[in-house]
């Protein structure tokens, strides 16, 4: 095509938003509330950034009535790749693309060629170059939100986190009724071994003994006490 001065500029977020929209309904016509109310923006913002970007590259025409046949292939993921080359050539001097012919091409350098060619500032130039490398990339699915301004790229790449599961030790094993109810039997009545836990218990025990006594009747009081206090 002819060089031209003005060339459309779209926000890539607002154009993914509008094939998302399109994908669940082609409207017969799209105006500044339609834009408003999908792209979460105001109708003037609406009329005096996006409307005349849809009418340059011929998605509605001067009565904003939607090309119903670009809209198809705009929503269409298939279609999509080859409806960007169809505006890049419509809407672009040869020359530009011939110098940035795909997604590798310098960004920085596309702007500076939109800058000199246009005479627009580095913002207005950002604007129209960032909407050019979008048509060059063509990515049907780019973006994962609907959301306005969202910008975030799928990294189908991305290896998904798999949930991990608590590990039990091996030493965790549940107890059977039987071990329960051994364990229970433990409790109430310890081993001998046991007995290394329990208190300990002092008794001082006088002795008192008649001179008079025979030695077998000492002997006895001592066996006996051998016998009933120290049986264990």
């Amino acid at each position: 095509m002819a060089d031209q001065k003005s060339f459309p500029s779209i926000p890539t977020s607002h154009w993914q938003n509008l094939r998302t929209q399109f994908k669940k309904s082609i409207p017969g016509s799209i105006t500044t509330n339609y834009l408003a109310s999908i792209l979460n923006m105001s109708e003037a913002s609406a009329g005096g950034n996006i409307l005349p970007g849809l009418r340059n590259i011929g998605l509605i025409d001067s009565d904003n009535k939607t090309n119903q046949e670009m809209a198809k292939k705009f929503r269409d993921d298939s279609a999509y790749p080859q409806l960007c080359q169809e505006i890049i050539k419509k809407n672009y001097p040869q020359e530009l693309i011939d110098a940035f012919p795909d997604k590798d091409s310098n960004k920085d350098r596309v702007k500076t060629w939109f800058m000199n060619h246009t005479g627009s500032g580095e913002s207005a130039a950002t604007k129209l170059s960032n909407f050019y490398m979008t048509l060059l990339d063509a990515d049907p699915a780019p973006f994962t939100a609907v959301k306005t301004g969202s910008t975030a790229r799928k990294d189908t790449n991305k290896p998904k986190k798999e949930k991990t599961k608590d590990k039990k030790n091996p030493d965790e094993v549940k107890s059977s009724p039987q071990q329960n109810h051994e364990q229970a039997n433990q409790s109430q009545n310890p081993s001998p071994n046991d007995k290394r836990n329990a208190p300990d218990l002092n008794i001082n025990i006088q002795i008192h003994i008649s001179s008079d006594a025979s030695p077998d009747q000492i002997k006895s009081i001592f066996e006996n006490m051998a016998k009933y206090l120290y049986k264990n």
